[in-house]
């Protein structure tokens, strides 16, 4: 993972009115002067632009009331803490301190009176006890004044421009924003790990909180809310948080930027979780209750061993129908032995098999296996026949899928069809792995900057590894999925009027797209693997985007928001 590659990095905190950073690779990498200037591109904001910050005016200038709970904060770290908030180039703040510290430690409440004397957006409240970081972080949110909520934790740092690009945010109507992260060791070797978060899917923050820092949201949204922080979910109490609060949020912003430092030290929960086996089980309880609230009912358990990455198990709706159309060039007799493959390998059941030649003679060796025959029409491309199979088959779900992809998992459809079965759904694919044990495919996202427009993610990695940030060992939305096997209910291919093959041989991809755009997710899952036995390529056949590129012209040109533009650089993903 690029967080272990990066294990030897350092951080280097200097406060003279402005807190600067800068990052060191150590290794053979470090020498690559284009490597350094990368980073160091990305992650520092120059004094021209901060001073261009400070003096920037908003058209709608909102306070922002920063939460910061303390109890027996280390004296240098609030200090710390203080100077970082202090240093905003964005003016309109307020920093709502409430105190739980015990009497060895009244030191707390003096510096904070000091500050609070010297700047009166400091606000400083003494609580009689210690309520926890629950209460003591529900005392804070009651005596803020802000329209909007950012959370600091006693013992962290904010980058100086962390507010100014928050309320860039915020001026193009997010109510729920978030940052990237940096973590840095203190007294403990000083290294870190730079965290590049990926745009906002509700499936990715179900598998794990990666969200996390900094979170600023609209005052508004805890409206409703019995209890803001709740008890029950102490430990994970920011997780809980966030996953209630997004559900709310009208538009959740991602800023791809280092603007929070996470001070790991011993004792904090991402130091060491074995400890803290409370703060995983709270993270269950607050997935599960979302479950709960959407009416989605599943389970919840640790990918282990990864205590902190999470596999919801959604409770299937009966035993659908599902109907398999195999596609691609071959012989019947091909044809005939690899759907024998497929079936050996599927453990699923009833299924409905459609394909371009008669294959019926197997039917007597597959009980609740039916055969639809569709031939294939002269100079009838992959899309239209999928098309034609959509209304000449009776299944509830459909599983498009190339002859020479075999499963590797005996419940690859169960993984899908859970899903599927989602209103919000649009498809859902596995991971794709190739006969040399890499992966083929494992989500894709739009490049514009490419010829072919499109980028497929984790190419070419060993099948078994983590990847960046363990993404390859959870479930996670991206932009879209492929053909080469992808599931969708007849109910989606009926609302999107199915692939539209004026678009080439991006059918796939524009129909993903088209998804998205009605506010439906795209979900990838590792928990449900093919083989692809093909020839290898690095999809060859994306190369021209023609109508494709007309109609996509516009989300071509922009970010995606599943691709980090810092990792794009660095060819992480």
């Amino acid at each position: 993972m690029l967080r272990r590659k990066l294990d030897r990095v350092r951080l280097l905190i200097r406060q003279q009115g402005v807190m600067r950073t800068a990052i060191y690779y150590i290794g053979k990498k470090a020498r690559e002067k284009s490597f350094l200037e990368k980073v160091r591109s990305y992650h520092i904001c120059s004094e021209e632009m901060l001073k261009v910050q400070r003096e920037d005016a908003f058209s709608n200038s909102p306070r922002i009331s920063i939460i910061t709970p303390l109890y027996n904060t280390p004296q240098r770290f609030l200090e710390e803490l203080l100077v970082s908030v202090k240093n905003q180039t964005y003016k309109n703040w307020e920093l709502c301190l409430a105190d739980g510290s015990d009497e060895e430690h009244e030191y707390v409440g003096k510096i904070c009176k000091e500050y609070a004397e010297q700047d009166g957006r400091v606000r400083y409240r003494k609580l009689e006890q210690n309520l926890g970081i629950v209460g003591n972080t529900n005392r804070c949110i009651e005596h803020s004044t802000g329209e909007y909520i950012g959370l600091l934790d006693h013992d962290d740092l904010l980058h100086p421009s962390a507010l100014y690009e928050v309320v860039v945010k915020i001026q193009r109507g997010a109510d729920f924003i978030y940052t990237d992260e940096l973590k840095f060791r203190d007294n403990i070797g000083d290294s870190t790990d730079i965290v590049c978060k990926s745009g906002f899917g509700k499936d990715e923050l179900r598998s794990h909180n990666y969200i996390c820092h900094f979170v600023v949201f609209q005052k508004r949204l805890l409206e409703g809310m019995e209890r803001v922080y709740r008890q029950e979910c102490e430990g994970s109490q920011d997780y809980d948080m966030v996953l209630r609060l997004t559900e709310k949020a009208q538009k959740i912003a991602h800023i791809p930027k280092l603007l929070y430092y996470w001070r790991v030290h011993r004792g904090s929960v991402s130091m060491d979780l074995s400890v803290k086996q409370y703060a995983v089980d709270a993270a269950k309880r607050a997935i599960s209750d979302q479950l709960f609230r959407q009416e989605e009912p599943g389970s919840v358990s640790s990918n282990l061993p990864y205590q902190t990455i999470y596999k919801v198990d959604y409770v299937r709706k009966e035993t659908p129908l599902v109907m398999i159309a195999l596609w691609g060039e071959g012989s019947q007799q091909l044809f005939l032995d690899q759907t024998k493959k497929i079936l050996k390998k599927t453990q699923y059941r009833p299924l409905e098999i459609a394909v371009p030649y008669p294959i019926e003679k197997i039917t007597e060796f597959f009980e609740m296996v039916s055969f639809v025959c569709v031939e294939k029409k002269a100079r009838e491309g992959r899309y239209e026949w999928l098309n034609r199979v959509s209304s000449q088959t009776k299944g509830e779900y459909f599983v498009h899928c190339n002859i020479r992809c075999i499963p590797e998992t005996d419940n690859w459809i169960e993984e899908l069809l859970m899903f599927a079965q989602r209103q919000d759904v649009c498809a859902v694919g596995p991971q794709i792995n190739h006969k040399k044990q890499r992966i083929y495919f494992a989500g894709g996202v739009l490049d514009g900057e490419k010829e072919s427009g499109i980028h497929v993610l984790n190419v070419g990695r060993l099948q078994n590894e983590e990847g960046y940030e363990a993404n390859l060992k959870h479930v996670k939305n991206t932009t879209f999925l492929s053909s080469l096997c992808m599931m969708l209910s007849r109910r989606k291919m009926l609302e999107f009027s199915g692939y539209r093959p004026e678009t080439g041989d991006y059918g796939d991809i524009d129909l993903c797209l088209r998804g998205r755009e009605e506010n439906n997710w795209n979900v990838w899952t590792c928990f449900a693997q093919m083989k692809y036995e093909g020839k290898e390529q690095v999809y060859a056949h994306w190369s021209q985007k023609g109508k494709f590129g007309e109609i996509w012209k516009e989300k071509l040109s922009k970010q995606d928001e599943y691709y980090h533009p810092f990792l794009k650089q660095l060819g992480k993903l």
